[in-house]
């Protein structure tokens, strides 16, 4: 092998040693959460992400007339890996309602808990929007997440969820999408 093949080779096995380093760099940059088990009652039901940072609330007939209320109540398995925790956490719920003359309105109430592992706690109250006028809505939540001290090993945790819909008489709510819950992760 002469200098002029020995450069060759050397200069291809330095640009394949780099792509391979930064495709290790990059996978590391992008990581998953692993969603386990979970526990449903009410309307609902979950399904992850293709992402591995989000879950789909999936809400079948969620809705509350004439004076009704439905619940859905949500526990999932999350696994963070090594290295990370859950900094921001988002959800977008979408639908419509109908008030008619003389009704109080309808309400849509969510409830956002973390427990266990790297889920840290969550840092925003109980929200409840009320609507007294007929129309379509779009509901976005962005729910601040506590880290949890010392816990940068990742771990399992449980993510509870708990939506209420309520009408009063002569109105009705109709909840058809929960936009998939988005989990920031961030590097600790």
């Amino acid at each position: 092998m002469n200098f002029k093949q020995f450069g060759v080779l050397l200069s291809v096995s330095t640009i394949l040693g780099i792509n391979v380093i930064a495709t290790k760099v990059l996978a590391v940059d992008e990581p998953s959460i692993t969603f386990g088990a979970a526990l449903v009652s009410g309307g609902c039901s979950v399904a992850p992400g293709e992402d591995g940072r989000s879950l789909s609330i999936v809400l079948d007939n969620f809705s509350a007339f004439n004076g009704q209320r439905q619940k859905c109540i949500l526990r999932v398995q999350a696994f963070i890996p090594s290295g990370f925790i859950i900094q921001d956490v988002q959800v977008l719920y979408q639908g419509t309602t109908e008030v008619n003359r003389g009704s109080k309105g309808t309400s849509l109430s969510r409830t956002y808990s973390f427990s266990g592992g790297a889920l840290g706690q969550v840092v925003a109250p109980p929200k409840t929007t009320k609507f007294t006028s007929s129309k379509a809505f779009a509901e976005q939540d962005k729910i601040t997440v506590l880290a949890a001290s010392g816990l940068c090993s990742g771990g399992q945790g449980i993510l509870g969820i708990n939506l209420i819909a309520q009408s009063s008489r002569g109105s009705s709510i109709f909840v058809d999408t929960a936009d998939r819950l988005y989990f920031d992760l961030k590097r600790c």
